[in-house]
């Protein structure tokens, strides 16, 4: 490929496009299949040098996570090594002026301090503008990204040890990040998520403010825009395929390519469901269900055309570290997770037997105060800037802060009498107690926005069991990654044996900071709700990217992930919790 011709350096390049997919995958497959280390490494030495820069850092990470002697090398975050996908053309350019007016001093840090979108681009009719700290949020867009990277849709399962339900992973990680945003909607007095129509305008609108790494703008979309006529064939490819895929829902059975049929009401039957929408490598008929993915990031990203298979313009949906900045993302993954809602509807309401444990009883349920706020971070951007030799790179750092969302810590406090010495699984979901008009949510409608921030096994002795847990202790959440330059320090200093040198094993997770919704100054109602259950089977998770983790054998967000019947939820098992989220400003926090 490469002595035929690839896609040049400085190139702009997208895994939804066949042709530089390919070669992305044919370089990734020379990293993964190298014999040894020192053949991989300076494969890679080559690659960086002569391979289109985006193809090299995708077949780098995908590689290094999956090789068994790259297992403890840590990648750093995609921010600090493509800045130009998180930060808009306004915070790049600054980036260049100590350059340019020779502000580089030996050993200081240059701090720009950066806004989101909205500040500068923004319309009284846009309220979407109001949920750009969350949409914009580089640790949200750094964890998608390893999110798609976990089981990416280009890789075959059986060829390297994915997760044997990737679909329904896929789907259930959608579902999270959906309700996680709605959430956040209500928190800035913003309806759910309405639908819409291939054959209406589309409401929303999106001006990236994003440049790429070669300095060509993001294209943008318009308010209540019609689709333009380039996108019509695209449409109606979608329109058949979501045919399909209710067909397949509705009567319980997907066609194989092999013309046999398949039933998908079976514990295999949802991962099934999620690969076919998915259209990832494990479909069991790509070209009978394609993929509803990759179609709705290319009609709603308003992008013209390519020139040629070389010359793309993709959207910032057809790009995994931007898509969730744009909010067609969450109107199409709302349309997807109606599948997944339509799929459990069929399946019905548990059994009272399934859910109601008579042995366990939680006694009482607390938790303590929920505060969120505001405040800065710098991320070093340094790694993605051109520089001129090594003592440049060494002696420039250049950081941009920002104001994020955080929360103060808090902890659950929970008691629970066992009638004998158990194994037990621990859930902990939070959702909404009104709807944008202050109106009660019916339980059985509520239920589905309610997103897991917990899940967890424990010992439980005969009688009373006491249990504290901390937020920061919750599962899938992980703390923001070290800086490049601080973790080079921590190896040198490991190098001169003066301190041993330790790390986080896994790569990335949940921003912990993000785990509760903004709230409100004072006081925004919610619920969270408790559920508690016997062990009967437990398998461990393992993962490069989330770590290793042992689980109970339930469905993904059992027991909500089933319509709710009229005694599901009274077991003793079982509680729901009104709490309320309050909002600090920057001066409350001052004197808090």
């Amino acid at each position: 490929m490469y002595e035929n011709g690839m896609l040049q350096r400085g190139g702009i390049f997208s895994v939804y496009y066949p042709k530089l997919l390919k070669e992305m995958v044919a370089l990734f497959n020379l990293f993964y299949n190298a014999n040894d280390f020192d053949t991989f490494y300076k494969t890679a030495l080559w690659a960086r040098i002569y391979i289109n820069e985006d193809q090299f850092v995708f077949a780098l990470y995908n590689a290094v996570i999956r090789r068994p002697d790259t297992k403890y090398i840590q990648l750093p975050s995609p921010y600090e090594l493509c800045p130009y996908n998180f930060f808009n053309s306004e915070v790049l350019e600054k980036a260049h002026h100590p350059k340019i007016f020779n502000q580089y001093a030996s050993n200081t840090t240059y701090i720009i301090n950066a806004n989101y979108s909205n500040w500068y681009i923004n319309r009284a009719y846009d309220t979407e503008s109001k949920l750009n700290y969350f949409t914009e949020d580089i640790g949200l867009n750094a964890y998608y990204f390893w999110l798609r990277q976990d089981s990416p849709f280009w890789i075959k399962s059986s060829e390297y040890g994915l997760l044997d339900y990737r679909g329904e992973e896929y789907l259930y990680g959608h579902k999270q990040l959906l309700n996680r945003y709605n959430v956040e909607r209500l928190s800035n007095d913003l309806p759910m998520l309405e639908d819409f129509a291939w054959n209406k305008p589309f409401a929303p609108g999106y001006y990236p403010t994003l440049t790429f790494s070669n300095g060509l703008p993001l294209p943008q979309r318009p308010y209540w825009s019609s689709f333009p006529f380039y996108k019509y064939k695209y449409i109606k490819d979608i329109t058949d395929k979501e045919s399909r895929i209710t067909a397949a829902i509705d009567s319980g059975f997907v066609l194989n390519s092999d013309g046999t049929m398949s039933n998908i009401y079976t514990p295999e039957g949802l991962n099934i469901l999620g690969n076919i929408i998915e259209g990832n490598a494990d479909s069991c008929n790509e070209d009978y269900y394609g993929s509803i993915d990759a179609l709705g990031r290319k009609i709603f990203g308003f992008n013209l055309e390519p020139m040629n298979s070389y010359q793309i313009f993709p959207s910032a949906l057809e790009i995994l570290t931007t898509s969730m900045r744009d909010p067609a993302f969450y109107r199409l993954y709302s349309r997807i997770i109606d599948y997944y809602h339509r799929y459990k509807m069929h399946q019905g309401p548990y059994a009272v037997d399934e859910i109601i444990y008579p042995n366990l009883k939680i006694k009482s349920f607390a938790v303590d105060k929920l505060t969120t706020y505001f405040n800065e971070f710098d991320t070093t951007i340094s790694n993605g800037l051109l520089v001129e030799d090594d003592t440049e790179a060494e002696t420039s750092l250049i950081k941009v802060r920002q104001y994020r969302l955080n929360h103060k810590p808090f902890n659950f406090h929970i008691t629970i009498n066992a009638d004998k010495p158990m194994e037990a699984a621990i859930r902990i979901f939070l959702g909404p107690t009104y709807n944008f008009n202050r109106k009660l949510i019916e339980l059985q409608e509520d239920l589905k926005y309610f997103y897991e921030i917990d899940n967890w096994i424990v010992d439980l002795n005969a009688g009373a069991n006491k249990i504290t847990r901390n937020s920061k202790d919750c599962f899938f959440l992980s703390p923001d990654q070290e800086p490049s330059e601080l973790f080079y320090e921590k190896i040198q200093r490991s190098l001169n044996y003066s301190e041993p040198l330790s790390y986080n094993e896994r790569l990335s997770g949940f921003p912990e900071r993000l785990l509760l919704p903004k709230g409100k100054k004072e006081g925004m109602p919610f619920q969270i709700f408790l559920y508690v259950s016997p062990v009967t089977e437990k398998k461990i998770f393992s993962s490069r990217i989330w770590g290793d983790y042992k689980y109970d054998v339930k469905a993904y967000g059992f027991p909500l992930d089933r319509p709710a019947s009229d005694m599901m939820f009274k077991g003793p098992n079982m509680m729901f919790k009104n709490v309320l989220i309050y909002h600090k400003d920057n001066l409350d926090m001052v004197t808090y």
